[in-house]
């Protein structure tokens, strides 16, 4: 019987091909192999192609792995994501809440507390409040026609107590529930107002803000509610 040649001496691999090691074990005979060495290189083979089939498995296994892990990854991030979304729009909302005048039911604008129970509401809220206290209480009177009539003005507050039309004028708190007496000036509630800053300069000014009170560039912001007599 002729002797047999191996697959490597009859077919050389490419140049500069990578060369398995399968091949590698009919490539390291240079002589003719009878039928028992060419069954046992064979048998070699196989061995080494179980070897590869089962590394490429395990590399497999260790890729789908790391891929599944890599989308739970991305999945519990877009989780947070969302969660994050819902957390916003929820703080967005108490914000608008927390932040809203009694009165105008607006973003406060120039928050002024009450000193008699704490209360605070947007200055120009505020003045209007005021103003309807005070043209109530003229209503009935036997006074000049103007004096009863808007704009409420300091000139026309100071003709009021100066022709002793009135003595003394009773405000209350809009609260609905509270209606304190009002016997002093509010005081201007600079830190509500700086943490309303903060939060509107964060999340941005909520849909509905009051425009800024004019009366608010005055020397004596209070001079056509509360009379100082001279």
């Amino acid at each position: 019987m002729a002797p047999i040649r191996s697959s490597a001496q009859r077919c050389s691999p490419c140049k500069g091909r990578s060369t398995p090691r399968a091949l590698n074990v009919l490539a390291d005979s240079d002589k003719e192999l009878d039928p028992k060495e060419l069954i046992q290189k064979m048998s070699q083979i196989v061995d080494l192609l179980e070897e590869d089939v089962k590394r490429s498995c395990k590399e497999t296994q260790k890729l789908m792995a790391e891929k599944e892990k890599a989308e739970k990854a991305e999945a519990n991030a877009k989780a947070a994501e969302e969660n994050l979304w819902k957390m916003m729009e929820r703080f967005t909302a108490t914000h608008a809440d927390a932040i809203r005048c009694g009165v105008c039911q607006k973003c406060i604008d120039r928050p002024f507390i009450l000193v008699n129970c704490g209360h605070s509401f947007c200055y120009g809220c505020l003045r209007e409040w005021f103003h309807n206290c005070l043209l109530k209480q003229l209503k009935w009177r036997d006074i000049p026609a103007h004096l009863k009539q808007k704009p409420v003005t300091a000139a026309k507050l100071k003709e009021l107590f100066e022709n002793k039309y009135i003595y003394v004028v009773h405000y209350t708190c809009p609260t609905a529930g509270c209606l304190t007496d009002v016997e002093s000036k509010p005081i201007e509630n600079d830190l509500a107002g700086s943490i309303i800053n903060a939060v509107n300069d964060t999340l941005g000014p909520p849909a509905k803000q009051v425009i800024p009170n004019p009366h608010l560039n005055k020397s004596d912001i209070w001079a056509d509610i509360f009379y100082d007599e001279v």
